[in-house]
């Protein structure tokens, strides 16, 4: 869609409008039977299409294109013709990416939990700077920073993995140097992953 109606956004769209209904707390799990979603509410359709876009869109993400297309190929190869359920698909991204990936298929498929990642603080300290993320959601994700300095090109990056979450932390930290000086720090400039609150995703200008 983005090549035929030149540069239309559709990833900026779908993520827009399940974020919209995730906000309002009008969401449905995927994993339901569709006859068994709430009538006249957004939920269905949401859940059947939206937030299965957005969950596509952050799976590329946190593999990388070359294991996610992998994988990807690979389930439509060994379920041509064939009917899989969602635990085929969930079981061939797991061997391909050769990853235990059960806390993403949980949070996305499962759950309505949502993304809530924050700059909490930026404090430099001799040679080192902390910088302090906060996880406000229920949904756990990696944190994946860009933090520029004075006088950079290009951002530095650093990514905190998932399993300060997992193992139950609210809050982590990652040290760096201070110099040259910090002028900013984002988490996820890209916006591969549907935070629901990017207002605290950002210190500095």
């Amino acid at each position: 869609m983005r090549a035929f109606f030149g540069g239309y956004d559709l990833e900026r769209v779908v993520r827009d409008d399940y974020l919209g209904v995730a906000r309002a707390n009008d969401e449905v799990e995927l994993m339901r039977h569709g006859d068994q979603y709430p009538i006249g509410g957004p939920g269905y359709r949401v859940a059947s299409y939206q937030k299965m876009a957005v969950n596509l869109v952050a799976l590329r993400a946190l593999l990388g294109d070359d294991v996610f297309m992998g994988a990807y190929r690979e389930y439509g190869r060994r379920w041509i013709d064939r009917h899989p359920t969602p635990y085929d698909f969930f079981h061939t991204f797991d061997e391909v990416s050769g990853r235990d990936l059960g806390w993403f298929w949980r949070t996305w498929f499962y759950e309505t939990w949502t993304l809530d990642q924050a700059v909490v603080g930026v404090q430099a300290s001799g040679d080192s700077t902390v910088i302090t993320i906060e996880d406000r959601g229920l949904a756990p994700m990696p944190v994946r920073l860009a933090i520029t300095r004075q006088g950079g090109s290009r951002p530095e990056r650093q990514e905190i993995p998932v399993d300060a979450w997992l193992r139950g932390e609210r809050r982590t930290m990652v040290r760096v140097a201070s110099s040259p000086r910090i002028t900013r720090v984002e988490i996820d400039p890209e916006g591969a992953f549907p935070d629901i609150d990017r207002t605290n995703n950002r210190w500095g200008r």
